[in-house]
């Protein structure tokens, strides 16, 4: 279903906001950050086949990306544990993601080439997330976690507190981290929710 949302520049609406980044990237030599971005890219592309184009926008950030999703709110966790479970079935050298996700507003607008971008403090407040995560770990924000929490028992055993954490400008964040890591702690969801997910924990467990 087209999503009028994507077309309204200057219309500020509530979101789920994914925010990666590739640990250490720009200390690495530029062969190296081709070859990490690439494989991030490819990571990234499965980990969103199963949402419509027409329900998210995934901007570029140089060492990784943010991502807009406006269908359902859960869509966050399965592309961040995909993408978690991704880089353990591959095993790519030196290579590691943080992810932080946060529910909250954002203002579409456009770039420089006339591209849809997305900006605002749903988008901030992600990116703030993601700088407390270690390698590989996925966080979400105290917003986030109390719509997601509410949808079922399963969904909220999903999340383990982990604190209040200042940013630089000495916002506090409450902020909690996804615990699942396979099919086995994923909770209940129609297959076309989680058609990657699955698929790649089931894998890399063996």
């Amino acid at each position: 279903m087209h999503n009028p949302a994507l077309g309204s520049v200057g219309r500020t609406f509530i979101c789920s906001v994914v925010f990666v980044d590739i640990v250490e990237y720009t200390k690495k030599t530029v062969a190296k950050q081709v070859a990490q971005r690439g494989w991030f890219n490819g990571m990234l592309a499965e980990a969103l086949q199963g949402i419509s184009q027409e329900d998210r926008i995934v901007i570029d950030a140089g060492d990784g990306a943010a991502i807009c999703l406006l269908g359902d709110p859960e869509e966050a966790v399965f592309i961040t544990n995909a993408l978690r479970v991704a880089i353990a079935e591959h095993a790519y050298p030196e290579f590691a993601l943080r992810m932080g996700i946060n529910l909250g507003p954002v203002k579409m607008a456009k770039d420089i080439h006339g591209q849809p971008n997305i900006i605002g403090d749903g988008i901030n407040v992600a990116q703030r997330v993601m700088s407390f995560a270690q390698p590989n770990q996925i966080l979400v924000s105290r917003s986030y976690y109390d719509i997601v929490s509410r949808i079922s028992d399963e969904y909220e055993r999903l999340f383990r507190y982990q604190g209040e954490h200042k940013d630089k400008h000495v916002r506090s964040h409450q902020v909690y981290e996804v615990m699942v890591r396979g099919p086995g702690d994923a909770p209940s969801a129609p297959e076309r929710d989680l058609p990657r997910c699955r698929r790649r924990a089931a894998h890399a467990r063996g």
